[in-house]
């Protein structure tokens, strides 16, 4: 086969578009990925309130706004600030959008009584109740037309009347039929006027909405109700600027901010009939965290200030500085390849509290940052803690300002050949120890007793610190096994009484001892006892065994008692004539067995559809001469056993015209009962039948594509064809066109290297 020259041509071509297509994909994609990562500053460069920053945040984790600063390790001088993502704004708590997600705030308007001046129309209920003299309750809703009818009193035309209005005709009407309502105070027969269900009214919610569109809803509902009934305020709507139109007019723009700040409804205007809600898309978004009341991301207006932004976050800490830090986020019109796409501003409390804010910015709170100068002490000490350092303050002053350590009573809890002095280096921030022997420290040794500089720390260590914890382990059938500390004189009996004494069935007549040869061998025995009496009441019942002290390091065993066992027991339900739980007698003891014990089958049960649970799985029961069940398997403890009722029913369920219950008739196949229940359907998988059985099992087509014999009881499940998948005609066009034009290039190829 030839290529002609112009086609090896085109073919080129394709793949010359095809690679500047990807690589044009990939520099778009890459436009985002390449941008700077944030604002790289020396440490030099850094002025104090910058440094406060930093090292504030470096000893507490409380202020998240700016976690995003951190020290670069390739470089101890630098410090970068990272580039602000919207998605970090998402993990942040949004103001306000909860408000409208309380359901429960909706249960309200079921039980709000009917406002006087609410208009009735179509779909109205109105429920006339009458008592005294004549009693009478009807119910009736006001038509298309405004109008509703009662029983001997007509046709009454309600239309745009408000409730108030329509009670006064209505009552009208009704005493000109029935006269003992009239007189006043001499009335015999009452009558009162009431709502029943009331139509719902169409609101149209554009915007920012989480369910856009025209949606009915109650109608006492206010503009609050009715956004919590449109499912809420998506987080990209505006909570500020929420207009209200009606009759093509604006009526009213909500700034919920205020509601929440001052609690004033004023603003919480009743919704009517095709009221328009507009959400607009949120405006600037300000995030603010560290010392308020309450943290989070806001929205704020144009000439809102941080003073304003504070005041929405429920005002500052006790703890708060005056410092505020502010990461903000450059316009576009003021970025530049060569510089930072951030500003790092610093502000102080009050005097820049009317400072306007721009969309993006990250404002952190500084803690109060008290710069006191302290030195420690901890471990064998009255009190340990941090004391302030005042000039020339010496180790003894620190002892004498922890309580103490040379008194008598105390001096013996005391390591005295050593404490340690540690010394922080603050320009490497490396630690330097400075070893001290208390003894000669309390003789007066001046070379011990150094002089304090700030953050060092004293450690004084325990007497015991050289020594090693003795201890003893008892193990097995013992109610508390594990370690327990060695007494001076500490008995077998003492152990025994420590760890709570024996379990039921422990083998009291032998224990083992396993005890650690000071040689380095171990060592085995066994403390042999004729008889314990382990009441626990006395120590009398363990003085057999008084004698036997033990050592450190001592492992005692307690053995379960030979041949010693719990019940086993068995679960027996359904057609026998004694259920319930069995205890195993014999080992083995199998379903037969049980069966006889439990008083034999009754003449209801089903024999072959007995099902055994263990541990939470069937047992297959295989079959004698392919038609008694085999119950001859073993039992064992836990087991649970089932004989169900005789079922002359199959049920035929799936993809067949009439699915149901059919009669068993030992003679008919799997396809008889599923003609009997009206054959299958046009979606019914003749090769995909299942039969469930009785005892759990479930059989398909087997050799030579036969069904098995169908049971009393059994279940015949159709299920439906497999789905095909429709050809996608795109996807397979650019498959074969992807082959033919590698196999043209193939060909290309070929045809030049054998031209050559």
């Amino acid at each position: 086969m030839k290529i002609s020259l112009n086609n090896a041509r085109f073919v080129n071509l394709i793949f010359f578009i095809n690679i500047l297509i990807g690589q044009s994909i990939n520099s778009l994609s890459g436009t985002y990925k390449d941008l700077p990562n944030g604002l790289i500053k020396n440490s030099d460069q850094l002025g104090p309130d910058e440094k406060l920053l930093i090292k504030t945040q470096l000893q507490s984790n409380e202020i998240s706004g700016i976690s995003n600063l951190v020290m670069d390790e390739t470089s101890p001088s630098t410090i970068q600030v990272p580039k602000i993502l919207k998605t970090d704004l998402n993990k942040n708590f949004f103001y306000g959008y909860e408000f409208f997600t309380n359901s429960l705030t909706l249960d309200i308007l079921k039980n709000l009584p009917s406002p006087s001046n609410y208009r009735v129309g179509p779909g109205d209920e109105i429920i006339v109740t009458m008592w005294g003299d004549t009693e009478l309750r009807q119910k009736a809703v006001i038509n298309k037309d405004g109008k509703i009818y009662f029983e001997k009193i007509g046709l009454v035309s309600l239309i745009g009347l408000e409730f108030d209005k329509a009670k006064e005709i209505l009552k009208s009407r009704f005493e000109k039929v029935y006269s003992s309502l009239k007189g006043g105070k001499s009335a015999t027969t009452f009558l009162e006027i009431s709502l029943g269900k009331l139509k719902l009214i169409n609101i149209h919610f554009l915007g920012e909405i989480n369910n856009p569109g025209v949606i009915p809803i109650h109608p006492f509902s206010t503009i609050t109700t009715g956004i919590i009934q449109a499912g809420g305020i998506s987080k990209t709507g505006s909570l500020r600027k929420i207009k209200i139109i009606r009759e093509n007019k604006v009526i009213a723009e909500i700034d919920y901010y205020q509601y929440f700040k001052s609690g004033d409804i004023s603003e919480n205007i009743r919704l009517q009939n095709d009221d328009v809600i507009s959400i607009p898309i949120r405006a600037s978004t300000i995030h603010i965290d560290g010392m308020l009341k309450h943290p989070g991301t806001f929205e704020i207006l144009k000439n809102e200030t941080i003073g304003d932004l504070i005041s929405f976050a429920g005002g500052l800490e006790y703890n708060a500085d005056h410092k505020v830090n502010i990461v903000r986020t450059l316009p576009i019109e003021y970025r530049s390849e060569e510089e930072s796409y951030f500003k790092n501003i610093w502000l102080k409390l009050p005097e820049d509290k009317d400072e306007n804010l721009i969309d993006g910015d990250k404002i952190s709170i500084l803690p109060l940052f008290i710069n006191e100068e302290k030195v420690s002490i901890n471990g064998q000490v009255k009190m340990p803690g941090e004391y302030s350092i005042f000039e020339d303050m010496r180790v003894n002053d620190l002892l004498e300002l922890s309580g103490g350590i040379f008194d008598d009573n105390y001096w013996d809890l005391v390591f005295s050949s050593r404490a340690d002095l540690i010394r922080k280096d603050v320009k490497d921030l490396t630690s330097i120890i400075m070893p001290i022997n208390l003894e000669l420290l309390k003789k007066g040794d001046l070379n011990q007793n150094f002089i304090l500089e700030k953050n060092d720390s004293l450690i004084i260590y325990p007497s015991n610190i050289n020594s090693y914890k003795k201890v003893v382990t008892i193990i097995g059938e013992i109610r508390n096994p594990g370690e327990y500390a060695l007494d001076d004189n500490m008995g077998l009996n003492d152990l025994i009484l420590r760890s709570g004494g024996f379990k039921y069935g422990a083998y009291e007549k032998e224990i083992e001892i396993n005890r650690v040869d000071p040689f380095g061998q171990n060592s085995k025995f066994l403390l042999k006892v004729e008889k314990l009496n382990l009441s626990l009441k006395s120590p009398q019942d363990f003085i057999n065994i008084d004698k036997y002290k033990l050592k450190n390091r001592d492992q005692i065993i307690v053995r379960k008692y030979p041949n010693f066992q719990f019940q086993k027991n068995i679960i027996l339900s359904g057609e026998i004539k004694f259920p319930g739980v069995y205890a195993l007698e014999t080992e083995p003891e199998t379903i037969e067995m049980l069966f006889e014990r439990a008083g034999g089958l009754t003449p209801q049960s089903f024999v072959e559809g007995t099902q055994i649970i263990r541990d939470g799985k069937r047992v297959i029961l295989d079959r004698i001469n392919r038609k008694k069940v085999n119950l001859s398997i073993n039992l064992i403890a836990g087991d649970k056993i089932n004989i169900p009722k005789y079922n002359n029913i199959i049920e035929v369920v799936g993809e067949v015209n009439s699915p149901g219950l059919v009669q068993f008739k030992n003679n008919l196949s799997v396809m008889d009962y599923i003609e009997i229940a009206g054959q299958l359907t046009k979606n019914g998988d003749r090769k995909n039948i299942s039969i469930y059985y009785p005892n759990g099992e479930s059989k398909g087509r087997g050799i030579f594509n036969r069904f098995p014999k169908v049971s009393p009881g059994c279940k015949i499940v159709v299920y439906s064809k497999p789905e095909e998948l429709p050809l996608d005609k795109t996807t397979l066009f650019s498959d074969v066109t992807s082959v033919l034009i590698q196999s043209i290039s193939l060909l290309i190829m070929v045809e030049r290297i054998s031209g050559n």
